[in-house]
């Protein structure tokens, strides 16, 4: 009896040291209520509780080395490049606007700093600024001030970040987004753009790109229509962005494509400003307009090597008869301009038409080049669609008359044996 008795006290102690290391190890063990059940080397676990591994760490994923390009520099003003630069600059680009403006005049420097050396960029930017608040600076009043002392062979303006917010004038305060303030707000584009024109060079206008903030992303929309509108009525060029910076749905793309190829980050952290690479990728849309525009100056398209007159003439020890060797170049062909001669091309209304004659004397040629008939099949062929088949076998080619005749073969008419009759007296089956 006292034997059970003990067994089945060890069972029990078994057990409830089981379930207390369990609880203990779920609790921690700083819980003393389970003191006596500790590890008494201080191991940190108990009976059955033995520590997990570590789980490996993940992977972190990093953007691929953005390669070190070489940095344009912005100038305040005209002369500024010219004291600094040390080769001379043809082709001053002004940008006009706020901080991103600003952004968009670095990114303009890195593109040109290899590609096209001598253009420089100039930044007439003011901070937090816009066409509404007229009283924080008024750029239709300022806009000729600005580049009154400026070299500029091309005008670039990316404003209308900071208008959303209500505009103020004699008659009072409008809210945004209503009749009064979109007339008043387009007036005041079309006058600084119309201020910009008396420096009597080409102007870029730059919509605004998507933010983060869908119902700011809205307004953007709503003021690059005015902006676009305003842009074609006073003669200048309007470059929309927008594309750039969203994903395939439509929606804020703060990492994409940049222009190496890689996926990186294009807008900052607060979803309105741009990182390098960002804006290397705006301007890249700004970059292709100015590229058209300075190409198509006269003189500036591109060259040609020289070739002596020399080259294009044949050896004096080239034999007679010999081909001339091919020349170094071929004549330039211009792909935007129409070369050779004009007029309406042959076979067009009003020319006379003159049916061409085939130099052979072959009926089939002329007969079918021509006049436009079909050639007669040639009996017996895979072509000779004709029908009812001409001879008793059109399948059969005619003989010619000096050919021996083939022997003939009598037919024979086939014998079937005819089924014996059966014996009367057969026995049955």
């Amino acid at each position: 009896m006292l034997r059970r008795l003990f067994i089945v006290f060890l069972a029990g102690f078994a057990l409830a040291t089981i379930f207390a290391s369990e609880a203990s190890a779920q609790r921690g063990w700083g819980d003393e209520r389970f003191f006596f059940l500790r590890d008494p080397f201080g191991r940190g676990r108990g009976l059955f509780n033995f520590p997990e591994r570590p789980a490996p760490p993940r992977p972190v994923q990093t953007e691929p080395p953005v390669p070190q390009e070489p940095s344009g520099t912005v100038y305040g003003s005209s002369a500024d490049a010219d004291a600094q630069r040390f080769l001379a600059a043809s082709e001053y680009v002004a940008v006009l606007g706020d901080t991103l403006a600003e952004q968009l005049s670095q990114g303009l420097a890195d593109e040109f700093v290899t590609e096209r050396p001598e253009v420089a960029i100039i930044k007439k930017t003011k901070i937090n600024t816009g066409f509404v608040r007229a009283d924080v600076f008024d750029w239709v009043a300022q806009a000729s001030g600005l580049l009154a002392k400026d070299k500029a062979t091309a005008l670039v303006v990316l404003l209308g970040i900071n208008d959303r917010q209500p505009l103020r004038d004699d008659q009072g305060v409008h809210e945004f987004r209503s009749e009064r303030w979109r007339e008043i707000y387009g007036k005041r584009v079309e006058d600084f753009l119309n201020k910009l024109k008396e420096k009597n060079v080409p102007i870029f206008v730059v919509g605004l790109p998507p933010v983060r903030s869908p119902k700011m992303s809205l307004d953007a929309i709503y003021i690059n229509e005015i902006l676009s509108e305003r842009t074609r009525k006073t003669g200048g060029y309007y470059i929309d962005v927008w594309d750039g910076f969203v994903a395939e749905n439509g929606d804020f793309m703060a990492t994409g494509p940049a222009l190496d190829g890689q996926t990186r980050r294009l807008r900052a952290n607060d979803g309105v400003h741009f990182t390098r690479a960002g804006q290397r990728k705006l301007a890249h849309y700004v970059e292709r307009e100015l590229v058209r525009l300075f190409d198509s100056r006269p003189g500036r398209g591109p060259k040609m090597p020289d070739i002596p007159p020399e080259a294009a003439k044949p050896a004096p020890d080239t034999p007679a008869g010999t081909p001339n060797a091919r020349p170094l170049a071929g004549p330039i062909m211009p792909l935007t301009q129409i070369s050779g001669p004009g007029g309406t091309l042959a076979g067009g209304p009003g020319t006379p038409v003159t049916p061409a004659r085939l130099p052979t004397t072959d009926p089939s040629l002329t007969r079918m080049l021509i006049d436009g008939r079909p050639v007669d099949p040639v009996a017996g062929r895979a072509d000779d669609f004709r029908w009812p088949r001409q001879g008793a076998d059109a399948s059969a080619a005619k003989a010619p008359d000096n050919a021996e005749a083939a022997p003939e073969v009598p037919k024979v008419r086939p014998v079937m044996a005819e089924p014996k009759e059966k014996t009367k007296n057969a026995p049955a089956r």
